[in-house]
């Protein structure tokens, strides 16, 4: 069997804590999800798609992902800097509260917010300003996760199934239909995704994470058609 590479995708379970207090953070298992009540209705509890070297999940784990096996099982601690990063104090700011009623936010003590572009959460609110810290919740947290390697995703259909479910999570795709003629995928979406918010910006973003596991394909089509209504 094969061992893992930079550029591979695959499907991974896992479970990560906090070495500081032994606390679930983030968790591929409902039940797991429930026990430690993290668990939010919003998320579809699957094994985790990446391609190994992308950085979607925090690079000191993908790393220990090259040269593992499917079906293999790994303890990983992952130090702060190698996770979501060292707190930095720059990223704690004070902003105008006016600025949160341009954008129609209430601000209150602990609450998130998006302001500028970036998230963060608020930690005192003045009359006239907010006191937010930027830095990720994890940010300066050495972390471990258990994890299992379930399938290194090889056939292009599959890979563009699983990237789409990445996407949009909770859609079923079963029905999706995927023909490769030459250097072209032609994809035919199910019919309830037509009108999705933001569904262009999903497809392309299908279509560039493919580009980065395979060089086979020169195109991707995306086909709609459409019922003649008859009188």
């Amino acid at each position: 069997m094969a061992t893992l590479e930079q550029g591979d995708m695959v499907n991974i379970n896992y479970t990560g804590r906090t070495i500081e207090d032994n606390k679930v953070f983030d968790t591929t298992f409902e039940n797991i999800a429930k026990k430690e009540d993290i668990f939010d209705e919003k998320v579809v509890y699957r094994p985790f798609t990446l391609i190994i070297g992308k950085n979607w999940l925090p690079v000191g784990l993908e790393e220990e992902l090259v040269g593992m096996k499917e079906g293999q099982k790994k303890t990983i601690e992952v130090e702060a800097k190698k996770g979501f990063g060292l707190r930095d104090r720059s990223q704690i700011r004070l902003i105008q509260r006016r600025e949160f009623q341009r954008h129609q936010i209430k601000p209150k003590e602990d609450m998130k917010a998006e302001i500028g572009g970036q998230i963060g959460r608020i930690l005192k609110v003045s009359s006239s300003r907010v006191k937010v810290d930027f830095n990720h919740d994890l940010a300066g947290m050495d972390l471990v996760y258990e994890i299992e390697i379930v399938k290194k995703v090889t056939e292009v259909k599959e890979q563009f199934i699983c990237l789409l479910e990445k996407r949009l999570p909770g859609v079923d795709f079963a029905s999706t239909k995927i023909e490769i003629k030459g250097k072209i995928i032609e994809v035919e979406l199910p019919k309830d995704t037509r009108f999705m918010e933001y569904i262009q910006f999903i497809r392309n973003g299908v279509t560039r994470d493919l580009g980065e596991i395979s060089n086979k394909y020169d195109k991707v089509s995306f086909i709609e058609y459409y019922d003649v209504e008859k009188k």
